[in-house]
């Protein structure tokens, strides 16, 4: 009977505070998002290259008022270039939040390798290109908010020592409150002889990941918000004076 007592005259204070989360909560979404991707064009000046892609991970999680997504590319090959024809290799992600509360994350990898062979009989002049474009992109409607985006690529080469390791990163806890995006599009070249008889075989990695945040926003007591709260004090003094 008692917990029927409280209920009842607690009402009017609840409905009163639930009245201005709501009213808080629909006067304005709160929206973070990002968006990442990285594109590579593989090729060589050797006459026959063997060029091969693997899907390695794929993740997109969301929770909340939120959505997401990425691609790349898939298996493919092995498959025989020619002289200065491109193999192409990529990764993206992106994500967004709508509304208060929700996370997404996603990311994508895909991993693979270009490998020639000199059987000519003499030692030959062999340029390698890797043409990388990537670009990130971040925004946070508040410090609130928390978005981050990179895309990376990574090769190694038949020694097994990592030539080449750069990436794109674009972080709201760094760069603050907005829209923020940076792109570039750059070389990268590996020059060398190769005798007869010998080999080159470099593995690539091309990354994408990035997660946005929005948490579940608290309104400041005002207004309707501290009626209801002023209410459900006065009847608590009541209650505990013994007035019911």
């Amino acid at each position: 009977m008692l917990k029927k007592i409280l209920v009842k005259k607690f009402g009017l204070g609840l409905v009163l505070s639930s009245l201005s989360l709501l009213c808080a909560q629909t006067q304005g979404a709160i929206i973070t998002s990002f968006d990442t991707g990285v594109d590579v064009e593989v090729s060589s000046t050797f006459s026959v290259n063997e060029f091969e892609t693997e899907f390695f991970d794929s993740q997109v999680f969301v929770d909340g008022s939120a959505s997401g997504g990425a691609s790349g590319s898939d298996d493919f090959g092995p498959v025989i270039l020619d002289s200065d024809e491109v193999g192409l290799v990529s990764a993206a992600a992106d994500g967004q939040v709508n509304g208060m509360g929700g996370f997404v994350q996603s990311s994508w990898e895909t991993d693979g390798y270009l490998f020639f062979e000199n059987n000519t009989g003499s030692d030959i002049s062999v340029n390698v290109l890797f043409a990388i474009t990537w670009f990130a992109e971040i925004f946070t409607a508040s410090s609130d908010e928390e978005a981050y985006a990179t895309a990376g690529f990574f090769i190694e080469d038949s020694f097994g020592d990592m030539v080449f390791e750069d990436f794109i990163e674009l972080d709201s806890l760094i760069k603050g409150t907005g829209i923020f995006n940076d792109s570039d599009y750059f070389q990268v070249n590996f020059n060398f002889v190769l005798a007869d008889g010998d080999f080159e075989e470099y593995y690539f990695i091309a990354d994408s990941f990035g997660f946005a945040e929005s948490p579940q926003a608290v309104p400041e007591p005002k207004g309707l918000f501290l009626a209801g709260l002023a209410l459900l004090f006065a009847f608590r003094q009541r209650k505990l004076n013994g007035i019911v």
